[in-house]
């Protein structure tokens, strides 16, 4: 009885089996030539360009009889065409981003590290009755955008940023999961929105632009009517761009951000570390022929004086011995005062735009003038101390104190972050040495004074020799060595 019962049990079971295959088997199929178009060819009102995101490639497609599969499509900008095979029972079939099965298709907005590549779109609904090819507009259902990393200014350009995050103003969804209701052709809910976006980066970090060569980011993300923030984390800041006039995200258009650092509300780390980019203002004393601009008067090399390379200069032992850094520019020149002094007396001055314009990216500027400033035969008075009157309004021309405040002031305005110096010389006499040493104490700026320092041994007239050269970047070193340690 046992056998008898397990052998029909097994037979029906086999037979079933049979059954079924053939019931499977009897399936009947079609393949059928369907095209796509995209739905948007010209830029819209905004003035953004449509993004081609129909490429060859795999195409999901779906039918009302249950079919759910991938297909090669073949084609070219903004038009593409495969063959599926359908059950014939289809009647009605859309097309879609590949990579998703069942009856609700759920899309994640693609990863910013994929950029615009994988923009989501679904076609209309297709009508599989007529002839084919069978025919059907793609909608996208996700917008790009391109944010451009540059600094107008040049302060930060070159600099590395670490992450970009977008976040949107009162919880608008940025991105999160599309679920796409095939058989009633339409979008469905929103799940897992998020209210903002961060970019990755396959190397790390991407260095800000200028105004003709941009970093570019690109990124789908929902379509929507943005405002909020872009902030960026990178080598040493933290900035914030705000934006607070409504920018229109369309789907499937292009929407490209500038994100200038000249616009944006920047805050440097406070970090220690020794320089990386060195400038140089300053006298004869500070110049170097070959390395201060062509056009400036050089004191050094000298016949007679053993400075006969850059690097035996105070600064250039700074950059090569102590700080291990670059130069960034030297527009030291010898002669100059601080101020403009009597005509025909003095060279081009501190205050003079053609120097004080010429820093690239500095971190430290060190400021060594006043001697010639201090010399009565030049005319140039103390001036005031004069701290708030705007820049465009300070009175430069011959008076040391303003000149000296003017020159800070410009510099840490175009260069915000960067860490002055200020060196009192050996020479820089009476109520002018003071001045310096109470400008350097209204800014909290480090200062090093040399009046009175034997050490500094003279090759001629205010102009250190070797050793003497030696000692200042000793002293400098030693005295602003809190400052980056």
């Amino acid at each position: 009885m046992k056998r008898s019962f397990v052998f029909l049990v097994l037979s029906a079971f086999a037979l079933l089996s049979i059954q079924s295959c053939q019931k499977e088997t009897g399936e009947e199929f079609a393949s059928v030539q369907v095209e796509l178009t995209s739905g948007i060819t010209a830029p819209n009102a905004a003035g953004d360009e449509p993004f081609d995101f129909l490429k060859a490639g795999k195409v999901g497609f779906a039918t009302n009889a249950g079919d759910r599969d991938s297909v090669v499509f073949s084609g070219n900008t903004g038009s593409l065409s495969g063959k599926c095979k359908v059950k014939s029972a289809a009647t009605q079939m859309w097309c879609y981003s590949a990579g998703s099965s069942g009856e609700i298709q759920t899309y994640s907005v693609p990863s910013v590290s994929e950029g615009l590549e994988n923009m989501v779109f679904c076609s209309e609904t297709i009508s599989l009755e007529g002839n084919e090819p069978y025919k059907s507009t793609v909608t996208p259902l996700t917008s790009g955008v391109v944010l451009e990393l540059l600094d107008s200014k040049g302060t930060w350009a070159g600099k590395d940023v670490r992450s970009v995050t977008i976040k949107s103003d009162y919880g608008k969804p940025l991105a999160g999961d599309i679920i796409l209701c095939l058989k009633e052709s339409r979008v469905g809910q929103l799940k897992n929105s998020t209210d903002n976006i961060s970019f990755a980066f396959a190397e790390g970090s991407v260095k800000i632009g200028t105004a003709s060569t941009p970093a570019s980011l690109s990124a789908a993300i929902l379509p929507c009517s943005f405002t909020g923030t872009i902030d960026l984390v990178g080598d040493g800041f933290t900035a914030t761009l705000t934006i607070s006039q409504p920018l229109y995200l369309q789907a499937g258009y292009v929407k490209h951000i500038q994100v200038d650092m000249a616009m944006a509300k920047v805050e440097a780390e406070v970090t220690k570390h020794f320089p990386y980019r060195v400038g140089i203002m300053g006298d004869s004393i500070s110049t170097f022929e070959g390395v201060i601009p062509s056009n400036h008067r050089k004191y050094y090399p000298t016949d007679g004086c053993d400075v006969d390379t850059w690097q035996k200069t105070y600064w250039g032992q700074l950059i090569t011995n102590y700080w291990h850094c670059e130069l960034d520019v030297n527009t030291s020149w010898s002669g100059s005062s601080v101020a403009d002094g009597k005509e025909g007396t003095v060279r081009t001055p501190f205050v003079d735009h053609s120097r004080l314009d010429l820093f690239k990216n500095p971190d430290v500027i060190i400021l060594f003038g006043g001697t010639n400033d201090a010399s009565a035969s030049n005319g140039i008075g103390l001036g005031e101390f004069n701290y708030d009157t705007p820049l465009d309004k300070m009175n430069t021309t011959k008076r040391f104190r303003d000149a000296y405040i003017y020159v800070i002031r410009y510099l840490q305005e175009k260069h915000p972050g960067v860490l002055i110096i200020c060196i009192i010389g050996t020479h820089v006499t009476g109520e002018y040495g003071n001045s310096v040493e109470t400008i350097a104490k209204h800014f909290s700026l480090p200062y090093v004074d040399f009046r009175g320092d034997s050490k500094v041994t003279i090759y001629s007239g205010s102009h250190p020799n070797a050793a003497g050269h030696a000692h200042k970047a000793q002293r400098i070193y030693e005295e602003t060595l809190s400052l980056f340690q």
